[in-house]
């Protein structure tokens, strides 16, 4: 009831605390949001004379007799400008610019006579029409020249064209412009707003930022578009004033105000934490009070209730005592009855006085029966000594612990760890108290552990592989007879030591760093070294190693089984011999086709030169010149055929080598196809070449490179129909790889010759008639692609023609060097 009627005291005053504050914070919220709409209005109505007056002076100039004289002078232009520039401070400076954008007349040293980007400058404006632009950065017109380079200016240093359309009486069209500087209207900003806690902005209507204060200095030229001001105010409203998405943030107290005449638009805010925080610094005595209040109410309900639990808790510490003795009672008794352990008591001559009701679980008789027996006829006869010498008075043993083994009805033997603690009264032993526990199979799992070390000794001992143990410190622990032989020491003899005791220095090294990388990490790892024989000898052996680890994972040792492959390496050692003499004559092989396509070469020039003099000379006897023809188009074939062998063979011989580096390959493919293009054009073909707008970078040699685009694209000309198209596509696949698929409209290649077709001297079936060429093409861009890493396919089109896929990986970083193909 105290604490109820307390409770309720306390949350009324804290209710009413709550409700003034909440009251309060509103007024003060209501106060900022009407005084961030003055500020704003007053703001606005500065930015827009500020503007107006330059407006203003702009109309005045386009009266001026030194802008509308019959001849142009840009002299007095600016003096013109000069003059009307000396009341107008907020101006960094007035210019004249022509519909070419160049400036025909400025106050800012250097802007005369150069080009400016109109685009930049701002909008075109009719004559008597004026249009503010944007924020640019820089200090004069120089910033946006198009000729030389910009000048550039400070960050944060800016201007804000104010543009004036103006008619020469020549009929010329010319702009004036007045160069507003946004710090002008910033250091009013600043001076309006130096005592308030609000930042303030002044935008143009698409969200530019043209102008600002406090945290917005740095945000000038930024759009602030995102922001309720203009995605859901304007045009709509030309004032208003919301708690939301403001230029400085997320959560702020904001007003803004359009100008009715200008394209302005003026924002005030404040951050909402702000003022959050200054309510709550000028509230704090309200804040204090309401708090005072609650915890005097919450002091006295504490005084009161504690009174009244105090008495209370005297007469319930009473009740609580005497319940207690009764239940600690009632709890022994329960706990001796439920414990696992057998409990018992004997007399001085050891006769049982007492047992639990775990009595009957082991022997299955009730506890009344085993009361008055002795403890040494319950045991068996072996265990009768150790119970006489655990209940004899005359020792000086506190705890006295034996092992028994007693047998129950049924026949069941268990065996007991027993503990027996002598009864003393006035320091005379008047009987024994103890305790009983079942390790029957404790004990079983012990023999049975040793029984599996005795079987894993016998199976170290018969393994024919040597095997060893070392400990945590490098030293042999134990090692098994195979190990002996093998070795020629007995365990006697290296029991104890370490690698370094037994093994030359660089086995020892080897053997030794391989031990500590498997005691710091565990796991296993593989060696392959020469090591010391029994005989002297040093064999070549593979020893496998593993950590030993203990059952809470700590690497406590390393096994070590050797395992001779003397003869495995001997055997490789024969068989990378032959390999090397398989490779020597293919070698041969090679150089004999290069050095005899090289002598054919000679012999068919001379053939091919004869057959060209006699197509000069016998023009007079076309039946000569036909025979002639033939011969050179016999010998053309024939030099064709040796020039693809002397490819192949010095593809295949370690002579030829591969200038690689990474390329951008659609430089590579271009130069190719327009060498092809005379035949395309002779066969009546197009070509469509979709090259990736990325660059296409891969690990190749250009000039092997363009051979097989060569080879690829010109079978696909061979066999096209004419008027069909071949395509040429190329991009980077989702591994980052080089992707190039040449198309043809053809008749295609058989399924199961797709694989073959790469083969030397292997043509189509369909490609047989005479027009396939040698069958050497394709098994030499086979040979240049996979040399570069990567690899040539041919796939059916569905419909008809063929396509070959070449794949370039795009490796390494930009480097030249020759690559041997083997």
């Amino acid at each position: 009831m105290v604490l109820l009627g307390g409770g309720l005291s306390v949350l009324a005053t804290l209710v009413a605390v709550a409700a003034l504050a909440v009251n309060d914070f509103r007024a003060a919220r209501a106060n900022s949001e009407t005084h961030a709409a003055m500020l704003a209005r007053v703001l606005e109505d500065q930015a827009t004379r500020t503007v107006g007056t330059a407006e203003l002076a702009l109309e005045a100039l386009s009266g001026a007799p030194a802008l509308n004289a019959a001849s142009a002078d840009p002299r007095s232009m600016a003096e013109a400008l000069q003059q009307a520039l000396v009341g107008l401070p907020f101006l960094r400076g007035l210019a004249v610019v022509d519909a070419s954008g160049r400036v025909v007349a400025s106050t800012l040293a250097g802007d005369a006579d150069i080009f400016v980007d109109r685009a930049l400058l701002g909008p075109q404006v009719r004559p008597g029409q004026s249009a503010l632009g944007g924020v640019l950065a820089g200090r004069s017109l120089q910033s946006i020249r198009l000729r030389g380079t910009p000048m550039h200016a400070p960050k944060g240093v800016g201007y804000i064209p104010l543009l004036y359309g103006h008619t020469h009486p020549a009929g010329q069209a010319l702009t004036l412009a007045a160069l507003i500087n946004p710090d002008a209207l910033s250091n009013f900003q600043n001076l309006a707003l130096e005592s308030e806690p609000f930042d303030s902005v002044v935008t143009s209507y698409e969200g530019q930022i043209l102008a600002s204060s406090g945290a917005a200095t740095a945000m000038l030229g930024q759009s602030v578009r995102h922001i309720p001001v203009f995605s859901q105010y304007l045009p709509r409203r030309e004032h208003a004033t919301y708690l939301g998405a403001g230029v400085l943030g997320p959560h702020q107290i904001l007003s803004f105000r359009a100008s009715e005449t200008k394209p302005l638009v003026v924002i005030v805010e404040e951050s909402y934490d702000s003022a959050v925080w200054r309510w709550l610094v000028d509230a704090r005595a309200l804040i204090g009070i309401g708090i005072a209040l609650v915890l005097m109410a919450l002091g006295l309900t504490i005084a009161v209730w504690r009174g009244v639990r105090n008495r209370e808790s005297a007469h319930q510490a009473l009740q609580g005592a005497q319940a207690r003795i009764a239940q600690s009672e009632r709890e022994l008794t329960v706990l001796m009855r439920s414990v696992q352990e057998l409990i018992f008591r004997t007399d001085l001559r050891g006769v049982i006085t007492y047992v639990n009701a775990h009595w009957t679980t082991f022997s299955g008789k009730d506890t009344q029966r085993a009361i008055g027996q002795r403890l040494q006829d319950i045991v068996e006869p072996q265990s009768r000594r150790d119970v006489f010498n655990a209940l004899d008075p005359g020792s000086d043993e506190g705890v006295r612990v034996c092992q028994v083994a007693a047998r129950f009805e049924e026949g069941r033997e268990l065996i007991f760890q027993m503990a027996v603690v002598p009864l003393r009264v006035d320091g005379r032993i008047t009987g024994f108290a103890g305790s009983a526990v079942d390790v029957t199979e404790r004990w079983a799992a012990e023999h049975q552990l040793q029984a599996q070390i005795a079987f894993q000794d016998l199976l170290l001992e018969t393994n024919p592989l040597p095997i060893s143990v070392t400990d945590a410190e490098g030293r042999f622990a134990r090692v098994n007879r195979a190990w002996e032989e093998y070795k020629g020491w007995t365990r006697a003899s290296v029991i104890g030591k370490k690698l370094a005791d037994l093994f030359p220095p660089d086995e020892a090294k080897v053997q030794e760093a391989a031990n500590a990388q498997l005691m710091r990490w565990g796991g296993r790892t593989y060696l392959d070294i020469k090591i010391s024989h029994g005989d002297g000898s040093r064999r070549d052996t593979r020893i496998a190693k593993a950590a030993i680890a203990d059952e809470n994972g700590r690497v406590t040792g390393v096994l070590s089984i050797l395992m001779d492959v003397s003869e495995f390496r001997e055997a490789e050692r024969a068989t990378q011999e032959g390999r090397d003499a398989a490779e020597e004559a293919s070698r041969a092989k090679s150089e004999f086709v290069a050095n005899m396509s090289h002598e054919l070469r000679t012999p068919l020039q001379s053939i091919m030169g004869f057959a060209e003099l006699g197509v000069l000379r016998g023009k007079a006897t076309p039946k000569l010149v036909g025979m002639f023809e033939d011969i050179h188009s016999a010998g053309q074939r024939m030099l064709t055929l040796v020039n693809d062998l002397l490819d192949v063979s010095k593809l295949e011989s370690t002579v030829g080598t591969f200038h690689m580096e990474r390329i951008d390959l659609r430089g590579v493919i271009r130069p190719v196809i327009r060498e092809l293009e005379p035949l395309l054009a002779r066969s009546h073909l197009m070509m469509e070449v979709r090259l990736s707008d990325m660059p296409l970078v891969a690990k190749a040699d250009p000039l092997r490179f363009q051979q097989v685009i060569r080879n690829v694209v010109a079978n696909a000309i061979k066999f096209s129909p004419p008027g069909s198209t071949i395509t040429l596509e190329g991009y980077m696949d989702s591994k980052g790889q080089a992707h190039l698929v040449i198309q043809d409209e053809g008749p295609g290649i058989p399924d199961a010759e797709l694989g073959r077709i790469f083969e030397a001297f292997v043509q189509s079936s369909k490609t047989k008639d005479g027009s396939g060429g040698t069958g050497l093409g394709l098994a030499i861009c086979r040979k240049i692609v996979e040399a570069m890493g990567g690899q040539i396919y041919a796939r059916n089109k569905p419909a008809s023609g063929a396509a070959f896929h070449i794949v370039l990986p795009a490796r390494g970083e930009s480097q030249t060097q020759p690559a041997p193909l083997e």
